[in-house]
This record gives structure tokens, sequence and C-alpha cells, in this order.
């Protein structure tokens, strides 16, 4: 047998062929990478995409959606009224036997007492109002119906040539508001 000489081996030169050792290109033939490797790399991409397309929706956020009017908070407050002033109750005028006065509305019975029951009547379906104070400017609290009893509790105060009662619901004492005594009959204790 021959001995091997140093020389023998040879260093191969960047310019020499290179030998096909079962690799082409001098790289790792992509089927011989391992499966979990490939699983590993597509799950990491998954995540960089996910990762980047989120931090892309943060920086860009409201700048391709539709731009409209910035919605403005409405803030309802109450408003106060100006407390109307009594003006005197003026003398009744007698109106001649069998005549009517014009644009006549429900009389206020002359009856009604402070103490005594009255009837709601003649609102034709659509109740009487019942009010914070004596007058039609004073905030609506209630509508009473026809034929729902009162017991009165002060009055009369007149405002705009009307008389103005102060009611209370007999069944429920937090009920308690005026009213205009043209809608109001005096009943006895029910």
């Amino acid at each position: 047998m021959r001995k091997r000489e140093p020389m023998d081996e040879t260093v191969r030169s960047p310019s020499s062929p290179q030998q096909n050792n079962g690799l082409q290109g001098g790289g790792p033939d992509l089927s011989d990478i391992p499966l979990r490797v490939w699983a590993f790399a597509l799950i990491v991409a998954t995540l960089l995409f996910g990762l980047f397309g989120f931090w892309g929706l943060y920086l860009f956020r409201g700048r391709f959606g539709a731009q409209g009017p910035t919605p403005t908070a409405i803030i309802w407050t109450p408003t106060a009224s100006a407390t109307p002033i009594d003006t005197p109750t003026p003398l009744p005028t007698r109106t001649p036997e069998g005549e009517v006065p014009g644009g006549a509305t429900p009389t206020p019975s002359a009856d009604i007492v402070t103490g005594g029951y009255v009837r709601v009547a003649g609102t034709g379906g659509y109740g009487l109002s019942l009010r914070e104070g004596p007058g039609a400017n004073y905030t609506r609290v209630d509508i009473a119906s026809d034929g729902e009893v009162f017991v009165v509790v002060e009055g009369p105060r007149t405002a705009s040539g009307s008389p103005w009662w102060r009611i209370r619901d007999p069944d429920n004492g937090e009920r308690d508001s005026w009213a205009i005594g043209n809608y109001l009959e005096p009943i006895e204790h029910p």
C-alpha cells in the first residue's frame, strides 16, 4: 500500500468546480428542512404579521374611517320661571237673565270651600292640569281625569281672571297641586 503524502490532499480553490455531495447550489435542499422547523417558522411569521398589522392599525386609527361631525353632549338644565304676582280678584259682573256670555268656559262654583271635596268635571276627556302654583304659567306636574275626587287645601287665588284652588288627593297626600276652579265641582264627602 502506498503511503499517503500530505501533498496528495488538495485544497479546493474557489474557482475549481465543486463536487456534488448530494447538495445542489452549495446550500441545504428545502426538502431536507424538518417539518417542525417549517411549523415554527409559520407560527413566527403569523405572529409577526399580526403584530405589525395591529401596530399599523394603532398608528393609522381613524385616518381612513368616515370623517363625520364630532358628537356634542346636550345637557338639559331646568329654567327658572318668574314668580307671578297675584292679581286682585275682580268684582263679579251680572249677566242679564237668559243671556249666555260669549266664549264662556265652565264657570267655577261658589260652593267650593277650603276643607271641602271637589270632583274634576267638564274637561271633555282631556283632564285637568295640576300645576306647581296658581296660574297657567306654572309647571304642570300631573293631570287629573274627569271624576277624580280631591280635598280643597287652599284658595282661591286669582290668575288671569280665573280662580285657582290648591287641591290634594285624599288617597295620595303627595299629590298636592293647584288647579283652575272652572273644572271643579263641589261634592259631599265621598
